[in-house]
């Protein structure tokens, strides 16, 4: 038998611990392969807006593969681990040490080649489907089919380039070890876990530190705080799983009334063992889930808060801006503006007014606008009206998220200071008016003199049903590109329309993202379990014969999945809330319903996971104990 076909027979006979690792990686694969064939469609390359859905697929590209990189990295360093018995038994039959190395590149480079394989042939079965959400996601023409070349070129070309690296690098590493060390390997008893009492504190106080951080920042603080309370996070997580559950598992032992209660010698003994062994897992598995549940929750927050915050900030439906005086211009442009609605019969309220700009003696550029202007706009708006008198000002400030700058304003030349009567927390202008917008009594307007510069805002209302994104494109697109030319132009439909689709693209990137993720976490878990199957075989045979019963195996048995499957996800769970509240108190987006649609989708996934893994461990076991 040559080493190549003791490879493949090696790998055929642990086929059921390599399965989980097979699928995953093909997973990836074909994931990767659908956004190559989305990235290189000639629809894509050749269109205008969709030049960033090629740069999103781009970039979910290189996340893909360097998560793969990590795991395909991690998943060989664990199975050289769990193998060490069978190399002591190679070993004592005449094999060299590189020729172990050979047998080891071999087999990952099966595996590898199998999952490239299975994961094109997937692609290729799906990337059709893909293309039609893709399309539809970002409201484009349906996506023929073609000929994907040069995605297959690509996948085939970097997951080659990536077994054939970490399968020679995983082969290197294959030790020189005695071969007594290695038989014994997994039978040497394992030291009692032992957890630190300081790191163990340290533990608590990282996470409540990052906890209480998280919830008392607000606004652009937010930003200042996140690489910080993520690093703290991070840490706190990975002394929670080696040093804090041991230290809590070891202070339930010694209580004895929990200690000695029915099964729980069993459950408690052994779970001290698991929880230290499980650690990186557990520990990797925590990140990666919670990274894809504040990935989805967050994006799936602001696009279902999308039309209140345009709605805010844009509150008429379309908006027209002359930033440089232009009279003729601006008669030209609201001409062509007024035509489109009436071409579309649209009927629509107009409003005109002035914000005029000066200097403060501070140095700070302030925009004022006419008392019976603004009510003017108010009044369309349905908001109250106002009164000022002499110097009292009212304030126009609608970001929440920042602290009010002055009390009190001083203009440059003159012996005016206003006074700040109240806020208005309201915009009746677009975002492109800089805030605060002062609001001041005509009298005191007229008396300021020349302004440093005005803008004339001429804002259109129509119903609801009449302000569309085809409007306001259609609308656009007939005055040009603004920003250079000396004025504004805002639809809020279109507005909309757009970021939607922006926060539509990424919400479709960001979910087969996560879905690589929990596929990849679910990995970990499986790998986990069969690689100790063999050890809780032998346990409960022998503990089967001093009269361990059917209900009391399922009992403990099903406890000790449970701690493998949901304590990862509880703690990811509490980690992206508390991350979703941070970001909540940045952009000031209701993000609870979305994430709590997350959680229940992670959680529902991972009950139906445990529930087949489950009843498959089970069945070995009763085999093996002989209950069946």
């Amino acid at each position: 038998m040559t080493l190549r076909q003791f490879a493949f027979r090696n790998v055929s006979r642990n086929k059921r611990t390599y399965a989980a690792f097979f699928l995953s990686s093909t997973f990836s694969v074909m994931i990767f392969f659908m956004y190559a064939v989305f990235i290189f469609h000639p629809a894509i390359k050749n269109s205008g807006f969709n030049g960033s859905a090629a740069q999103a697929m781009t970039v979910a590209e290189y996340i893909v593969y360097v998560f793969s990189i990590f795991f395909v990295l991690y998943s060989g360093s664990a199975f050289l681990k769990s193998r060490k018995r069978e190399f002591g038994v190679l070993i004592m039959h005449g094999m060299t040490y590189n020729q172990l190395r050979q047998i080891v590149f071999i087999e990952n480079m099966v595996i590898g080649f199998a999952s490239i394989v299975a994961g094109l042939a997937a692609g290729m079965l799906f990337a059709k489907l893909f293309m039609m959400i893709g399309a539809d996601v970002m409201h484009m023409s349906p996506l023929p089919y073609y000929m994907p070349g040069t995605a297959i070129l690509l996948t085939l070309s970097a997951f080659v380039l990536l077994f054939l690296v970490i399968s020679a690098f995983t082969a290197v590493f294959v030790r020189s070890s005695k071969p007594i060390d290695l038989l014994k390997s997994s039978a040497k008893p394992k030291p009692e876990p032992k957890s630190s009492v300081f790191l163990s504190i340290t533990a608590f106080c990282l996470l409540l530190g990052g906890y209480i951080i998280s919830f008392q920042v607000k606004g652009a603080t937010v930003v200042f705080a996140l690489l910080p309370v993520t690093v703290i996070v991070i840490i706190g997580t990975y002394f929670l799983y080696t040093q804090l559950s041991v230290f809590v598992i070891r202070a339930l032992r010694g209580n004895r009334s929990v200690f000695l209660r029915k099964t729980n010698v069993l459950v408690l003994s052994d779970m001290a063992y698991r929880m230290k062994d499980n650690a990186r897992m557990f520990f990797l598995v925590t990140i990666v889930s919670t990274v894809a549940i504040c990935a989805m929750g967050g994006l799936m927050g602001f696009l279902e808060t999308i039309h209140k915050q345009v709605s805010a900030a844009y509150p008429f439906a379309y908006n027209y801006i002359q930033t440089t005086g232009d009279a003729g211009q601006a008669a030209y442009h609201t001409k062509i503006i007024e035509q489109v609605l009436k071409e579309r019969g649209i009927r629509y309220d107009k409003w005109s007014v002035h914000v005029a700009s000066f200097d403060s003696i501070n140095g700070q550029s302030l925009n004022l606008i006419r008392l019976s202007e603004y009510t003017k706009l108010a009044k369309a708006l349905d908001y109250p009206e106002l009164s000022l008198q002499g110097y009292e000002a009212a304030a126009i400030w609608t970001m929440k998220n920042r602290p009010f700058p002055e009390h009190e304003w001083s203009i440059k030349g003159t012996s005016i200071t206003f006074n700040m009567k109240q806020t208005v927390g309201k915009a009746v202008t677009p975002p492109m008016i800089d805030e605060p917008l002062l609001i001041v009594s005509d009298r005191m307007f007229d008396s300021l003199g020349n302004p440093k510069k005005e803008q004339l805002l001429t804002s259109y209302n129509t119903d609801s049903a009449d302000s569309t994104a085809e409007t306001g494109k259609a609308i656009a697109g007939q005055l040009g590109h603004a920003p250079t030319s000396g004025y504004w132009f805002a639809s809020s439909a279109y507005l909309e329309e757009q970021m939607k689709r922006t926060y539509n693209l990424m919400l479709f990137v960001g979910l087969f993202i996560s879905s690589v993720f929990f596929v990849a976490s679910g990995s970990f878990l499986y790998f986990r379990l069969f690689t100790d199957l063999n050890d809780d075989k032998q346990k409960y045979r022998s503990i089967t014969k001093i009269g361990l019963t059917d209900k009391e195996l399922e009992k403990v048995t099903t406890l000790q999945l449970a701690l493998l499957f949901f304590v990862p996800l509880a703690v990811s769970l509490i980690h992206s809330s508390v991350a979703l509240y941070a970001l909540h108190n940045l952009f000031h987006s209701p993000v609870t319903q979305s994430a709590i649609t997350v959680y229940i989708v992670f959680l529902a996934a991972q009950i139906l996971y445990f529930l087949l893994i489950r009843a498959r461990y089970l069945q070995h076991l009763k085999h093996s104990a002989g209950f069946d």
